[in-house]
């Protein structure tokens, strides 16, 4: 699904928001602040203390990654809902940035786009493209090649996209953030932060295509040839090795307290709840054992992020919310279990569906398949 930017682009913020929001829901109020954030949910149960801290952290990331700030002084205002966006964002949006203002509009899904949109606070939109794709790719998830096969469709067919194609969904998303994973893996993040810079200053593509040459010291031409036949099929979210480790062998605390940095919630769609997430890598297809003590509400999960993103979902290691349609491995707490889990990428998930403080342990053993 599209994100967006919300119009009209130059009111100040509170007449944009009424503007737009003729006909919304009341406009929620401010209930959480942190240093660089006012956050207004749509709903009354609690934000956790590690969502808040993500926010900051997730924010310091893309600061250092695009070599930009938000001025001394200013807040990302973070209107989190859970209805219709419609009248919020443009059709089919699921989250959107209010250019000019540092007001972001979404949820837990798409927050960490909009944050992206909110530091580089470009007020021309003429760059829509790029723009979408520091977006995508600086939200930290992965980025497969799109299309899952060998076609891919050029850059440079959207690199010149209008502002009303881009308004009526014309933007393939997954192009612009794979485009922007081969240019940082291939050129480094000096060529992201020029891009970066060219993105604010609102120029139009031409200056584009010359900007992505200075950097890369590729004809666009040759660089696009380059992306199109050396692009990898999947490139791994930029913010998944920020989770620690569970497949040490030793005894993890996974304790769940709304009111610690360790712990983060809502759950999935804001449904009330908190959760922590670990990783586990795995080199090959291999047995690996769990041991989980905890009490009976609190369940684990070990969610294969291949699998979902066969059925078509790519999981946020910090908000892993799944299609639904992939049975994953799960424990309920005093339970124990060894699960045949494929090579690569699995985030463990400890979770309940309420606020009750729950002291929670893991311990996760692989194993060696036995030798004959």
């Amino acid at each position: 699904m599209p994100r967006s930017h919300a119009l009209p682009a130059l009111l100040p913020w509170t007449l944009a928001l009424a503007a737009s929001c003729s006909g919304c829901h009341e406009v929620p109020e401010v209930a959480y602040e942190t240093e660089h954030f006012e956050i207004a949910p749509d709903f009354e149960h609690p934000v956790c203390a590690g969502t808040l801290s993500y926010l900051e952290d997730h924010l310091a990331f893309v600061e250092e990654s695009l070599s930009i700030s938000v001025p001394h002084g200013e807040r990302i205002r973070f209107y989190w809902i859970t209805g219709d966006l419609d009248s919020w964002c443009s059709s089919r949006a699921i989250g959107c940035y209010y250019p000019g203002t540092r007001v972001i509009v979404g949820g837990g899904d798409s927050v960490t786009h909009e944050i992206v949109h909110a530091v580089l606070n470009a007020q021309a939109q003429t760059n829509l493209f790029l723009e979408e794709a520091l977006a995508e790719h600086f939200s930290g998830v992965g980025s497969p090649r799109p299309g899952g096969g060998d076609e891919l469709l050029a850059p440079s067919d959207l690199l010149w996209i209008s502002s009303n194609d881009y308004r009526f969904g014309d933007l393939d998303y997954a192009v612009a953030q794979h485009f922007m994973a081969f240019i940082l893996e291939q050129h480094g993040p000096g060529s992201i932060r020029g891009v970066s810079e060219v993105v604010i200053d609102g120029a139009g593509p031409a200056e584009l295509e010359r900007a992505l040459e200075r950097f890369t010291e590729q004809d666009y031409d040759d660089l696009e040839a380059a992306y199109m036949t050396d692009s990898r099929t999947y490139y791994p979210g930029l913010r998944e090795r920020a989770l620690e480790r569970a497949d040490t062998g030793q005894w993890l605390d996974v304790s769940l307290r709304c009111d610690e940095e360790t712990t983060m919630g809502p759950l999935w769609e804001a449904q009330p709840g908190m959760y922590r997430t670990m990783r586990i890598n795995l080199g090959k297809t291999q047995p690996v054992y769990v041991e989980f003590l905890a009490d009976e509400g609190v369940e684990l999960q070990l969610i294969d992020t291949r699998a979902e993103r066969l059925a078509g979902k790519i999981v946020d290691f910090h908000h892993p919310s799944t299609t639904g349609e992939v049975e994953h491995p799960s424990l309920r707490g005093g339970e124990s279990g060894t699960f045949q889990l494929r090579g690569g990428s699995h985030v463990l998930v400890v979770s309940r569906n309420d606020y009750q403080y729950s002291d929670a342990f893991v311990r996760v053993v692989p194993h060696e398949f036995p030798r004959e």
